[in-house]
């Protein structure tokens, strides 16, 4: 997987959370509306060591990509499978679409999936195993996930319930095992905790308003289906197994609480990272028939199944096809991350290009005002510093970032038409709309740009533009 990724991460351009990631980088906080500090940090880190360019943005992913599908193969290991059924597994995890096309793009679900995977890796040593060191573990790999994404609450809750449900775990309480490692989990996470208490915790409210955005529960179930389509049976008898077995059950109520959960208040790729272990179980219960051809039999055709997954996502969720045939092959209506990784030096260069013929007496008041946080970081990206104009969004954290010293009374509205902005501007008219190449559906294909003449100093309207959604 690793290889693959490499080989194509650089054919097409950043995507628009990719240019979030660089800019709230360049913004170190302990905290941002959205996630949580780790992500922004590492790509600041990452692109300062490597350049920023795609494909190095997209190095840490890819080597990440490749340790989860080793991490698939551990899960076997450790339930005493053979070489065989690990090399099963790896098989799996490669062809896997959830896996295979999340980890060539530098955004919070790989680091999420890595802090998913990880944990439930230390509870079942846990389970298998009850060595005090694996709470320890756990609690360590929770609080970063903590600091990574929120979503893996889902599973400290699953964990949590798990524990509580089953006895002999339940019994490891009276020990100051767990509880040392809750406290690390909590330390780990208390500078985000800390900032989301002074900001007065607008990631509520981005939560509030994004919970509808999920597709509702038969989308959720159709598209985690997707997500291992042909291995469905594999993954189905792996709960079913891990439920059948006292000793598994935890890792089953773990598993399916946040499968649960998500269900109704998230999207379908938050609780993929406990389909693998689930696949893992289901291979140690085919090792189980006794009927030997059976087996064989069941054996490769997860194999086959493994194979057919992979050349029938493989073009759909990699991106070997070329921006310039995206919307030629229907890849931009197909894949969203595809469709908003194409263009945007084009868009940035276009916004630069209508700032720039202004009149001299208008341009030197006159600020980009985005609806997204895609053009204020693209400008960033590809426009040097003495060319570039001084861009703002009102989208999430960028909504922080409003400069002390904005003198502006005027305004390019990108992404707004007149009609929305008639409140804060004096006679606003629509200059153009920018256009995204090679007739790709990407975000800004199309989108408005609207001149405006403040009605009010911009500090004075920032509070109403806010869009924490």
């Amino acid at each position: 997987m690793i290889a693959i990724h490499l080989a194509t991460n650089s054919t097409l351009g950043f995507h628009t959370d990719e240019l979030y990631y660089l800019d709230s980088g360049n913004h170190p906080a302990f905290g941002y509306v959205d996630f949580p500090p780790i992500v922004p940090l590492l790509a600041r880190l990452e692109t300062g060591l490597l350049g920023v360019t795609p494909w190095a943005l997209r190095l840490l992913p890819s080597l990440l990509g490749g340790f989860l599908v080793a991490l698939s193969g551990a899960y076997v290991r450790r339930l005493g499978g053979s070489l065989l059924l690990q090399g099963l597994a790896l098989l799996a995890a490669v062809a896997a679409p959830f896996l295979l096309g999340s980890n060539w793009v530098f955004q919070t679900v790989t680091f999420d999936q890595v802090t998913w995977m990880v944990a439930v890796y230390w509870f079942l040593c846990l389970v298998v195993d009850r060595q005090p060191r694996y709470w320890i573990y756990l609690g360590i790999t929770l609080g970063i996930g903590l600091e990574v994404k929120y979503t893996i609450a889902g599973l400290i809750l699953g964990i949590g319930i798990a524990v509580l449900i089953t006895p002999a775990l339940r019994s490891e309480l009276r020990t100051r095992y767990p509880w040392i490692a809750a406290a690390i989990a909590l330390l780990v996470w208390a500078p985000n905790l800390a900032w989301q208490v002074v900001e007065g915790f607008p990631t509520l409210a981005y939560l509030t308003n994004h919970q509808g955005s999920g597709g509702g529960p038969l989308t959720y179930l159709i598209e985690l289906g997707v997500y291992f389509f042909f291995l469905i049976p594999l993954w189905l008898a792996g709960m079913i197994s891990l439920f059948r077995s006292p000793l598994m059950r935890p890792i089953g109520i773990a598993c399916a609480v946040p499968l649960v959960l998500f269900l109704f208040v998230g999207k379908s790729y938050y609780a993929a990272g406990t389909v693998p272990v689930a696949v893992a179980q289901g291979l140690m219960a085919i090792s189980r028939i006794e009927r030997t051809r059976l087996r064989a039999r069941l054996e490769i055709a997860v194999a086959v199944a493994s194979v057919i997954e992979f050349i029938t996502f493989f073009f759909l969720v990699v991106p070997v096809t070329p921006p310039d045939r995206i919307h030629a092959t229907s890849l931009d209506t197909i894949n969203e991350v595809f469709a908003d990784s194409v263009g945007w030096n084009d868009i940035a260069n276009q916004v630069t290009t209508i700032y720039r013929v202004l009149p001299a007496s208008e341009r030197g008041h006159t600020v980009i005002i985005s609806a997204y946080y895609g053009v204020p970081g693209a400008l960033q990206v590809y426009e040097k510093p003495d060319v570039r104009p001084v861009a703002i969004s009102p989208q999430l954290s960028d909504w922080y970032w409003l400069p002390n010293n904005l003198t502006a009374t005027d305004a390019l509205m990108v992404d707004y038409q007149p009609s929305d902005v008639a409140w804060m501007c004096t006679s606003p008219t629509l200059v153009t709309h920018l256009t995204v190449p090679y007739h790709v559906k990407g975000l800004e294909q199309g989108a408005p740009v609207t001149f405006c003449q403040l009605r009010q100093p911009v500090s004075q309207i920032w509070g109403r533009l806010r869009n924490f959604s």
